[in-house]
């Protein structure tokens, strides 16, 4: 049988690190005796725990560090002519209790190479007492703390304020990785916890500058949305968003973050929806009376017929078109 190479795809899809852990997960290049696959994976059980597949042998892990989608790929196409010798002399036997897997002698020479090819320790041989296991630091993903990632100036230097959204924190933070591997040899950096830095960052200053409660209404009053869908969106009970606009009780600093998302998401579909009609003349933007309406003509979306309405009168205005409901333009 020949063995079928299932590539990484993600470059550092090798790099698992669970908040609470002071570790990453366990690497490892994994052979499926029975289905002949080779693949690359991490461990995402924590404690090290393994199928019976694996306990049992018809699954071969062989471990690695975390290396780069590049490196992993190459590596098992450096290995898959022994995966192939491996493959060809296992059989699966029932031995009483469990089906385990048995080893022809050509195939445990041939993992013994595998292993020696990976820079493995065996009983026999002391191949790597390297971390790496001798692999270059070129295929490594370069694995950075936080406190090597950051300099304390982010908020002025990425201009980060109460009203930055989520998606601008992923960039800033790739931004951050990109410098980061102009440091090393690495075409890959890392840095757990730095997506959860800069949003505290963000955060702290939403907490010491919350929006008020008129500042609230407006904002939910421009997107065209009723307070009981905002407070959907915002995963609240509509009571409290009503007590927040009353001013009954202070708006808490996440909401404004929030709300900067659902405003900036609003504006790209204004944006979108200008851009759609390309200059036409005589243009007629469709929208509904009811939820009902809107929601069977766009189906999942998190949105209402009155933050339609609302979309459709700012982009009308914008590009000079006109509005219908949908029941009415189908009746013309």
């Amino acid at each position: 049988m020949s063995v079928r190479i299932i590539d990484c795809t993600e470059p550092a899809e090798l790099y698992l690190h669970y908040d609470g852990q002071s570790e990453a997960q366990p690497a490892y290049i994994e052979l499926d005796t029975q289905d002949g696959t080779l693949h690359a994976d991490c461990n995402a059980e924590i404690g090290g725990a393994v199928p019976s597949s694996v306990y049992h042998g018809l699954h071969r892990r062989y471990g690695i560090p975390a290396l780069t989608a590049d490196a992993a790929n190459r590596v098992m196409q450096e290995i898959a002519p022994l995966a192939e010798r491996i493959i060809a002399g296992t059989e699966a036997e029932w031995d009483g209790n469990n089906t385990v897997a048995v080893l022809s002698d050509d195939a445990l020479a041939a993992e013994e190479e595998l292993e020696a090819h990976l820079g493995l320790p065996s009983q026999e041989h002391g191949y790597s007492d390297e971390p790496n296991q001798g692999f270059d630091d070129g295929d490594l993903i370069a694995v950075w703390d936080i406190d090597g990632a950051t300099n304390g100036c982010e908020v002025d230097e990425y201009d980060i304020t109460a009203d930055t959204t989520d998606d601008r924190l992923d960039e800033i933070e790739a931004e951050i990785l990109r410098d980061l591997v102009g440091c090393g040899e690495s075409g890959v950096a890392v840095c757990h916890g730095l997506d959860d830095y800069l949003r505290e960052l963000r955060d702290d200053l939403a907490d010491e500058d919350p929006l008020t409660a008129a500042e609230l209404r407006i904002a939910r009053e421009q997107m065209g949305l009723t307070g009981d869908h905002l407070a959907k969106l915002l995963r609240v009970n509509p009571r409290t968003l009503r007590s927040w606009e009353a001013g009954r009780d202070e708006v808490p600093g996440r909401i404004r973050p929030e709300i900067a998302e659902l405003k900036q998401a609003t504006d790209k579909a204004v944006a979108d929806l200008v851009a759609s009609l390309d200059g036409e003349d005589d243009a007629v933007l469709i929208t509904f009376r009811n939820d009902e309406d809107y929601l069977a003509a766009h189906r999942g979306s998190q949105w209402n017929a009155s933050w339609h309405r609302q979309v459709c009168a700012r982009a009308a205005e914008r590009a000079g078109a006109r509005i219908d409901y949908a029941d009415e333009a189908d009746d013309e």
